[in-house]
């Protein structure tokens, strides 16, 4: 049988707790590095959005009641890319007064947004200016629809192709 010096102990017991604490300054380090990014999905910063989700849920259903936001979904392509916005109330008809802004961006980054601005807007179909996608894969058209004291966010993912 070996018999074990029993000053090895202390000696493994040390080691062991330095190597934890290594691990953890490491863990910290790696963690400081990361960007950090901020969710925009309802336009503002997520304390906003914590503190007055009841009233954004509120207006939301009392929009969609009333209108509909129609955004077409098909695939971006790598290059110039457009979209158009349709918004009518419920017995369809165009509504010519609407307030949208519009986003291209991508899931749990915001180094790609892209703010469109208006081009035309012709019997309830907005236009928006032309964007380029750079890269291929998962994309977002986050929209925030205003009409009267209404506000409607609408997300629609998409997929970037060759």
């Amino acid at each position: 049988m070996i018999k074990i010096s029993p000053k090895i102990w202390p000696i493994g017991i040390t080691i062991s707790i330095i190597a934890v604490a290594g691990m953890c300054v490491k863990t910290v380090r790696i963690a400081q590095s990361l960007p950090i990014e901020y969710d925009n999905t309802f336009f503002d910063t997520y304390q906003n959005v914590d503190t007055n989700m009841n009233e954004i849920l509120i207006l939301q259903n009392k929009f969609n009641k009333k209108y509909d936001v129609v955004l077409e979904k098909k695939d971006f392509i790598i290059g110039q890319n457009k979209i158009e916005v349709k918004i009518v109330d419920k017995k369809n008809n165009p509504i010519k007064n609407a307030e949208i802004n519009v986003v291209i961006t991508r899931p749990f980054t915001t180094r790609e947004d892209q703010k469109l601005k208006i081009l035309s807007s012709e019997n309830g179909i907005y236009k928006f200016e032309p964007f380029e996608i750079k890269n291929l894969g998962r994309w977002q058209i986050q929209s925030k629809t205003k009409i009267d004291n209404l506000i409607a966010y609408n997300k629609l993912e998409v997929n970037a192709t060759k």
